[in-house]
């Protein structure tokens, strides 16, 4: 603009000169026009320099995978499970925990969900962690039966949520048949949340081990696990018991043992070549479902969690060696033991002491343990269960727990002895049979009684025997013998007339022996029943040996003819009445001095 200013001047100054020299005017010089402005530079555009390049994400190395898993072990409390009813609770709480369902999902199309819950299938999990919630939300996490949340559980703990848990007591499958209340059909899609930010690197390595778990979830049937110890040489097996439990309970032959809470830091141990076959187990196989998915992160192919643990292995009848469950006299030397030193009254309740303990809260547990066909017939007691006497191996999980009051009553008091006698050497702490007759006794009294059977009781699972000593014991409440082990004082009378190798063993106390006698037989033991496992050495040798054991009035004899059973004596009975029904029908009797 300037510079068009400048041309019209100069082309107005111009014409004025030439007007003056029309005029006559003298000619003036003209100035030569000013050159024009030189052009603006631009300045060069600036250069812009390009992002670099992200390195790629690579998977979590080996000392990364360990800090990550040494976390959750660190962290574990009781193994990171959580029971039905404890969840339960938690669900009615605010806030309740988020609750993830590894199901596939056909499952939940066809058998409901929990209310609440986000459905994750196992394998798609690593792939959906936006949909997950902050590190520090507690997750409970749940699937058919315990086993796939496990998996989750694990596998999540090591990318960083800090309170995950996993449902147990049967899962998904145990919650509905406890009763507790589900949604039909699959769970509504999952919402986005990006509420964490894991590792990259982690992630690409979780994301990778639950896309290839196996089919099958990693589980090996006891069954089958024994039939690939026989036929495979190079399989190798981990027990993640603690050392208690394995010096306790015993081991199966040939495995390496590395408790869980040093799984990681005990990798040397592990096997040195990522194919090799491998199958874990623990007591249960919750601990070994956790070590397998650890081994699956690491880039292990084969590895495979036995179903039912140890526990299931010796229920199954399977060999195991070392610790006390290779010997089952220790145990029973032990138990029973502990059992009579702590009796009080024999373990024994009348029938007044019953109905005062029945109205008080909370009440005793009360076992029923005679048959169906007499509860149908003759009713029962209010309030209680019924479990028969041979079937109560099988049904330890109706008991309450080991601290709970339990009283056992029958039709007339003898096969709640044999029960108190077992449960007590299980590990019940306050048993007690009904005396006075018991149930006959209860009814004759006029004490209260309901028609029919009670109500089927619901699995507490509260108490934990000794698997290897529970698995015994129900085996020799489930061979009880007709007639329960009783014979008559008549019966014994003309016995011990025909058979002079029948051995009696008298368990009364010395001073009754001294002040009342013995039965007038030669072939005989006195073995008080308080001493009854101290005097071991002074029991029958042969266990085919035909026994009869006595007492006063047959309550204590029939405790110790339950233990000799459990010892593996096969033709033991229990003297009705005692010695006195004995000289209630005038039989002889001897003084103790006359005792060989």
């Amino acid at each position: 603009m300037k510079s068009r200013i400048i041309w019209i001047m100069t082309f107005m100054l111009v014409a004025s000169m030439l007007l003056s020299a029309c005029g006559g005017a003298k000619a003036v010089e003209v100035p030569p026009p000013p050159p024009p402005p030189a052009a603006t530079e631009v300045p060069p555009e600036p250069t812009v320099e390009s992002e670099p390049t992200a390195a790629p994400v690579v998977p979590a190395g080996d000392e990364q995978i360990n800090e990550a898993y040494n976390a959750v072990l660190g962290g574990m409390q009781a193994y990171n499970t959580m029971g039905l009813e404890t969840f339960a609770e938690q669900l009615a709480g605010d806030p309740a925990p988020f609750v993830l369902d590894v199901r596939q999902p056909e499952e939940p199309a066809e058998k409901g969900h929990i209310e609440g819950a986000v459905l994750i299938p196992l394998r798609e999990l690593g792939a959906n962690l936006d949909k997950l919630p902050s590190f520090d939300t507690p997750i409970v996490s749940y699937c058919g039966s315990g086993w796939r949340c496990t998996i989750a559980m694990t596998g999540l703990g090591a990318l960083g949520w800090d309170d995950v848990k996993s449902l147990k007591g049967g899962s998904y499958g145990g919650w509905v048949e406890a009763g507790y209340p589900i949604v039909e059909g699959a769970p509504a899609d999952a919402p986005i949340m990006d509420a964490t930010d894991p590792d990259p690197a982690m992630v690409l390595t979780m994301e990778e081990m639950f896309t290839q778990i196996p089919e099958g979830w990693g589980v090996v049937t006891v069954e089958q696990f024994a039939a690939d110890l026989a036929e495979n040489p190079d399989l190798v097996v981990i027990d993640v018991r603690r050392v208690e439990e394995v010096e306790e309970k015993g081991a199966i032959a040939g495995s390496i043992h590395i408790p869980l809470e040093d799984f990681v830091n005990q990798r040397a141990d592990w096997p040195a070549d990522l194919d090799t076959p491998i199958v874990i187990y623990c007591g249960s196989g919750h601990r070994s479902t956790m070590a397998m998915t650890m081994l699956w992160t690491y880039g292990y192919s084969d590895v495979r969690s036995l179903k039912g643990g140890f526990g299931g292995w010796v229920e199954a009848g399977f060999p195991v060696e070392g610790g006390q469950a290779a010997d089952p006299e220790a145990l029973l030397d032990e138990a029973y033991a502990d059992f009579l030193a702590n009796m009080v009254k024999y373990n024994t309740t009348g029938l007044e002491d019953l109905n005062l303990a029945l109205g008080e809260e909370p009440p005793p547990y009360l076992l029923d343990v005679r048959e169906v066909n007499e509860a149908e017939e003759k009713g029962h007691i209010e309030a209680a269960y019924l479990i028969p006497l041979r079937e109560i191996g099988q049904n330890y999980d109706l008991l309450p727990s080991f601290e709970t009051p339990i009283v056992s009553y029958c039709s007339g008091g003898w096969r709640c002895t044999i029960a108190m006698t077992a449960l007590g050497a299980l590990g019940w702490e306050d048993v007690k049979a009904l005396k006075g007759d018991s149930y006959t006794g209860w009814v004759a009294g006029g004490y209260p009684t309901v028609e029919g059977v009670p109500p089927e009781a619901e699995p507490l699972n509260a108490a934990e025997p000794n698997q290897a000593l529970a698995n015994h014991m129900g085996e020799v409440l489930a061979d009880v013998p007709e007639g329960f082990g009783v014979v008559t004082v008549d019966n014994l009378a003309v016995e011990l007339a025909e058979n002079p190798e029948l051995i009696l063993i008298d368990v009364r106390t010395p001073s009754e022996l001294t002040e009342k006698g013995i039965i007038d037989y030669e072939n005989q033991l006195a073995i008080p029943l308080e001493d009854f496992i101290a005097q071991k050495a002074d029991w029958p040798a042969d266990k085919d040996a035909t026994i009869v054991t006595y007492c006063g009035s047959g309550h204590r004899s029939t405790m110790a003819m339950t233990i000799l059973w459990s010892y593996g004596f096969d033709d033991v009975r229990s003297m009705k009445g005692g010695f006195s029904a004995w000289t209630g029908a005038e039989l002889p009797v001897a003084a103790v001095e006359a005792m060989n």
